[in-house]
């Protein structure tokens, strides 16, 4: 009995993973849909368009983080916007550092390499932002109801 929960917590595990993966996914494509429009089509500043796009993206992560990914729709809109604002602040300040140790510290071939910054990016990802969004969008623990009963 104990091993099939556990299985049912491992398995909701991997798909909130999977359903993340999805938003990131989609994240990431409405930024180069908003940014490469406005940078390359309309010759808008490139510094501009992509902080246009990575603010619509933020969004998009936001939403989906919210209601697909976590469903934390009954937390508190205000608390989950700020915590995500905070999240992803530091996130942005642990990409630079990461990405400037590797540039840094490794040899100049993979200092340079554009792999670098997916390897450092997934690394803040996975270390930080995605257990930082769980803290985020954690839902209050229903109280338990009088004499055991279910609510």
């Amino acid at each position: 009995m104990a091993e099939a929960a556990l299985t049912r917590v491992q398995t909701a595990r991997v798909w909130r993973f999977v359903r993340n993966c999805i938003t990131g996914g989609a994240a990431t494509g409405i930024y180069f849909a908003v940014y490469l429009p406005l940078h390359l089509l309309l010759h808008l500043n490139q510094s501009l368009a992509d902080n246009v796009g990575l603010l619509v993206g933020a969004g998009v992560q936001f939403v989906g983080a919210r209601y697909f990914v976590f469903r934390a729709r009954q937390g508190k809109l205000h608390k989950q916007l700020a915590g995500f604002v905070l999240a992803e602040a530091a996130t942005l300040l642990m990409n630079v550092l990461m990405l400037w140790l590797g540039r840094t510290l490794l040899p100049e071939r993979i200092a340079h390499s554009h792999l670098l910054v997916l390897v450092t990016s997934f690394a803040v990802f996975a270390c930080f932002s995605y257990p930082a969004w769980h803290l985020v969008f954690r839902t209050p623990k229903e109280e338990a109801a009088p004499g055991g009963a279910a609510s």
